[in-house]
């Protein structure tokens, strides 16, 4: 990893998702709080576990997302994130690990902002942590839907597996 002294234009983090609710003046006063961090293909990023102190904003590049199995050990891929997207954004609410391991995919430009600097910054604009934490919230609602998509597909691929394994016709 690489700290390069280059800040995110105005334009650049109005495409991130979660800053979707930022006036201009409250994204440029955002981009002086982080640091744009670079990484090399196949590094980590954050290990699931660690301790967690700040959300990324990718800039540039694509990374991928996996969790271990806390019954067998195994890491399985959970998905992949590109410009305009974000993780770490839960060690802005609690102070739990990290959740999960992030490994960058390609060369990818970050932009971190630590837990202290972001939650200065919300404290400092009135309204702007009710209007972040909203859209936190939708992220979130719109991540769970996913999964609920994903999970009952593969339950319902898991079980026609199973029934074709003893012979039975799956549903």
């Amino acid at each position: 990893m690489v700290i390069v002294d280059i800040k995110p234009s105005i334009p650049m983090l109005r495409e991130i998702q979660i800053l979707s609710s930022f006036t201009d003046p409250e994204l440029t006063q955002l981009s002086a709080l982080g640091t744009t961090r670079v990484y090399e293909p196949h590094s980590s990023i954050v290990i699931e576990g660690e301790s967690s102190w700040g959300v990324y904003l990718i800039l540039r590049g694509l990374v991928n997302i996996s969790k271990t199995n806390k019954l067998s050990g195994n890491s399985y891929d959970l998905g992949r994130l590109r410009e305009g997207s974000f993780f770490g954004e839960m060690s802005l609410v609690d102070e739990n690990p990290r959740s999960a391991t992030v490994r960058a995919l390609s060369e990818s430009h970050l932009f971190y902002i630590s837990k202290d600097a972001f939650n200065q910054l919300l404290a400092q604009a009135p309204g702007l942590k009710l209007r972040f934490f909203e859209s936190c919230v939708k992220q979130l609602v719109s991540r769970l839907r996913t999964l609920g998509d994903d999970y009952v597909v593969s339950q319902y691929q898991l079980w026609k597996t199973a029934l074709k394994g003893d012979d039975r016709e799956a549903a």
